[in-house]
């Protein structure tokens, strides 16, 4: 069973779709589209939605290039491994960026990041939403986000293992375009890069530097007949509409719900046996546990890959010294349960 943060354990119903092959430029393809963007239209209260095949990385790297420009000033706020890839994303779009860089118990301040603002020039500000890295979490975005537009900048957000499992909004948090993909929270394969972009948000989509894969314009232009500009991978786009059916039956806030009370009770028991857990109760995620080990925890993940439990190891200064435990996907709380008993009788020292 998976738990890796990504990808993730999935339904039969989903896998089955995946299988599928067909003529992208078929009707039953575009029935296919439809189907997706009117879930994630119908789940963000979001018009403008764009599907691409790629990972969540193509969907932060779309936004990069499509919405911001060369010499543009940018914050960009990192916890650790995936937001400092961002950052490597915005220098190489040749963004000057100032950098906020939190350790793992340490929250982001509104202040600092209106300070910033003003003291710098930057026009955006990008972070990341979850950092899949070492399990931590921007739990303040709202109040974030609304520093940074009443310091009339542009908010960026990669939410690529918080979409679907962890509270996000666009238009009331004053988000202007999200980046995440379909295998983490939504629950579906690999392949599939999604951009959200809040209907209020009029900047220009179109720059003469940007590469025709990532022209995020181009894009929800064929969106809206139900297209994609280039070939895309039939089956995850058909893996991905099965998915999405799965989240609007389930409903997004009880999924949320869902992998908040598997969280704690990971935390809890964990705890209990006196292990500590990366974060605190303000920066920790809901989706991603970065779990300190005993052992060396390349040698745990792969005991508990032979006893069938597939988890992520750890990144950074976590390697060899940490596992990473995803809660999103089609798992059961007795599923939880089985990981954590194999977890707890293999990491003795």
């Amino acid at each position: 069973m998976i738990f890796t943060p990504g990808p993730v354990e999935i339904s039969p119903r989903v896998l089955q779709a995946s299988l599928k092959h067909m003529n992208h430029r078929s009707q039953e393809f575009r029935d296919i589209m439809q189907s997706s963007l009117h879930a994630l239209r119908s789940i963000t209260s979001s018009e403008r939605v764009s599907l691409t095949t790629g990972s969540g990385t193509l969907a932060v790297e779309m936004l990069a290039w499509s919405i911001l420009s060369r010499r543009e000033k940018v914050i960009a706020a990192t916890y650790g491994e995936f937001g400092d890839r961002m950052i490597e994303s915005l220098e190489r779009r040749g963004c000057i960026v100032y950098r906020i860089s939190k350790q793992e118990n340490e929250i982001i301040h509104p202040d600092e990041v209106s300070e910033l603002a003003s003291n710098s020039g930057s026009t955006s500000l990008f972070l990341v939403h979850n950092e899949t890295g070492n399990g931590t979490q921007v739990s303040n975005l709202k109040e974030v986000a609304g520093a940074a537009k009443k310091s009339g900048m542009k908010v960026l957000v990669d939410s690529v293992s918080g979409f679907a499992a962890l509270p996000i909004e666009l238009e009331s948090w004053g988000i202007d375009a999200v980046a995440t993909c379909g295998h983490k929270g939504i629950a579906s394969v690999t392949g599939v890069g999604i951009n959200i972009l809040s209907d209020r948000f009029d900047s220009s989509l179109t720059k003469e530097d940007t590469p025709a894969y990532l022209d995020l314009e181009k894009s929800l232009r064929f969106m809206e007949r139900n297209e994609t500009p280039f070939t895309p991978s039939t089956g995850a786009f058909s893996a991905l509409s099965e998915a999405l059916e799965e989240l609007v039956e389930e409903g997004l806030k009880a999924r949320i719900h869902r992998t908040s009370i598997f969280a704690e009770a990971v935390i809890k028991r964990l705890s209990a046996e006196g292990y500590s857990i990366t974060g605190e109760k303000d920066t920790r995620s809901r989706s991603v546990l970065n779990i300190l080990t005993r052992r060396k925890s390349t040698d745990v993940a792969s005991s508990l890959g032979k006893s069938g439990f597939i988890v992520g190891n750890g990144l950074g200064k976590f390697k060899e010294k940490a596992i990473r435990i995803g809660l999103m996907g089609t798992i059961t709380k007795e599923d939880i349960e089985n990981l954590l008993d194999e977890f707890l009788k293999l990491d003795q020292i």
